[in-house]
């Protein structure tokens, strides 16, 4: 009896077994297929521009696994260094259908700012649906957010347009803490440890303060004519730092070149750290032709549409958008002319790469 119920328990797991290895080879197989995982290292001097500085040298660490399949335009790199960028890896619309992914981890000194750049994306797709699973933080352009997009797909030869939505998720954008303080600009400034001096101005009793009279202006010499004014004297300030260093010679001095920078050393000391999501109407146009001797690619992804789901979302006041472009053409048998570009605007933060050049073949 014991021996039957231990047969059976162990042919029960072994079945499980099975079943679980074949749940994972049909979820997974072909996962990493024609994957690459790559680990790159760089470092160089940190440009000083003949000033007698002392900055230690730039360096770039990268980790990462990718999966994308190429467009036929596209040249494959036999190695990956980290830092390849494909302004078409921005598209909805792969090279593909099926899974293409990229992690991707770049820790960063540059001009002797240290910072972590992150980002990882997987997608999947089929001739009706794309769905993109995407978080990205990027230090050196603080921004962070996460976002999952999923969109029908209409198809017509070379041309997609897909509609959707967009749930997004991000720190607090577009509610600064400046915007809840109640003191005045100079109180904030002697927190941050500046202090500013008292300087009369037309301190015409000279008595070093500043004061309030009337005066008798005269017109008239020989008949002693005139008419009383009220004077005030005025006064400005100087600013120094929490060095005693003299930073500006006037209040609107010190505005204009030294209290940005408080009001953001301000603001990221009181950034309020909860995560605020989003829903997006999530709409797209790609469209890729041409041959041997031109190819075209542009895509379009647009976002006009925004709901918030907590008290600090962002409240789209701005559309959100990215637009690519790739063309490039042969115009002899040696000659050939490319441009690409890429402008992208999320939550406040614009950000652009053009790119473009003559390729002379011998």
């Amino acid at each position: 009896m014991r021996i039957n119920l231990y047969e059976k328990t162990k042919k029960r797991l072994a079945r499980g077994i099975c079943a679980l290895v074949g749940y994972v080879g049909i979820v997974f197989g072909g996962f990493f297929d024609n994957s690459t995982m790559y680990v790159g290292l760089q470092s160089n001097t940190a440009i000083t521009q003949g000033y007698d500085v002392d900055i230690a040298d730039n360096y770039k660490y990268t980790l990462g696994i990718r999966k994308i399949a190429l467009f036929n335009y596209q040249d494959r790199d036999k190695f990956y260094k980290g830092d390849e960028f494909q302004l078409s890896d921005n598209a909805i619309i792969g090279a593909i259908n099926n899974w293409e992914y990229l992690v991707n981890v770049s820790s960063v000194r540059n001009q002797g700012h240290e910072y972590i750049d992150q980002e990882y994306w997987f997608k999947w797709s089929n001739n009706w649906f794309v769905t993109k699973t995407k978080y990205v933080s990027k230090e050196s352009r603080d921004l962070e957010f996460f976002d999952y997009d999923a969109r029908f797909r209409l198809r017509h030869n070379n041309f997609n347009f897909t509609i959707g939505a967009v749930l997004r998720a991000h720190p607090i954008y577009g509610h600064p803490a400046i915007e809840n303080y109640e003191g005045f600009w100079w109180d904030l400034a002697y927190e941050y440890g500046y202090q500013d001096y008292l300087v009369p101005l037309n301190d015409l009793n000279e008595n070093g303060e500043i004061d309030s009279y009337y005066l008798w202006i005269e017109t008239d010499p020989d008949t002693e004519e005139g008419y009383w004014i009220y004077y005030y004297e005025d006064a400005d300030f100087y600013w120094e730092d929490v060095n005693a260093n003299t930073v500006a010679y006037s209040d609107a001095e010190f505005l204009q070149y030294h209290y940005p920078h408080v009001v953001h050393m301000y603001n990221e000391d009181n950034k309020i750290e909860e995560w605020q999501s989003e829903i997006n109407v999530a709409l797209g146009f790609d469209i890729l032709f041409g041959g041997e001797k031109f190819y075209s690619h542009l895509w379009v992804n647009a976002f006009p549409e925004s709901y918030g789901l907590t008290d600090k979302a962002y409240d789209g006041k701005d559309m959100q958008y990215d637009v690519g472009t790739v063309i490039g053409a042969n115009l002899s048998e040696h000659i050939g002319v490319y441009i690409e570009g890429i402008y992208q605007n999320y939550y406040g933060r614009a950000e652009h790469n053009v790119m473009a050049g003559l390729n002379w073949r011998f």
